[in-house]
């Protein structure tokens, strides 16, 4: 899975649900309250949500990644560590 995302922009939110299994119904209702909660007065009031994935546990739980945006727009950029200056041999 590949996303254009600004990393300032970006929130990941990881909810775990122990017995998924048992009680497939009720598994997701933690997820769902949380994103109908009223976020209008917060500072997640532009949360858009951009990708929900659920992983098995393996012994009968889930956990649920759900990755969000803020919404707001990045005017900076991210540097990787090749794009900065090097001290060579002979600098001083």
């Amino acid at each position: 899975m590949s996303m254009d995302l600004s990393p300032a922009d970006t929130r990941v939110f990881l909810f775990y649900t122990p017995d998924a299994e048992s009680d497939p119904d009720t598994a997701f209702d933690r997820v769902n309250l949380w994103l109908n909660k009223d976020r209008s007065a917060s500072q997640y009031s532009q949360l858009r949500v951009k990708d929900i994935s659920v992983t098995p546990d393996g012994k009968g739980g889930i956990y649920t990644t759900v990755v969000c945006t803020l919404g707001r727009i990045s005017t900076g950029a991210v540097r990787t560590a090749g794009a900065r200056d090097q001290m060579t041999e002979g600098d001083a």
